[in-house]
C-alpha cells in the first residue's frame, strides 16, 4: 500500500486563506446604477417588442353560454 502524499511546505502555504481586498468605494452605488439600467432597458424592450394585448378584447367565445 502506498504512503499518503505529504505536500511540501510551499504548496501548503499557498493554500492558506487569502485576505480579501476591501470593497472599492462607490462600488455598491455603481452596481445599483448598472442594475437599474438593466431593469430599465428590459422594461423598454418589453414595451417596444412585447405583446400588444395579452388578452384579446373580442375572443369570439361567449362565456355566458357555458353557464
Amino acid at each position: 500500500m502506498s504512503r499518503h502524499w505529504k505536500p511540501d511546505e510551499d504548496v501548503a502555504r499557498a493554500r492558506a486563506p487569502r485576505v480579501k481586498a476591501p470593497w472599492p468605494e462607490g462600488a455598491t452605488i455603481g452596481l445599483l446604477v448598472v442594475a437599474a439600467a438593466c431593469v430599465g432597458i428590459g422594461a423598454l424592450l418589453y414595451q417596444v417588442a412585447g405583446p400588444r394585448d395579452s388578452i384579446e378584447d373580442d375572443s369570439g367565445i361567449d362565456w355566458n353560454e357555458w353557464q
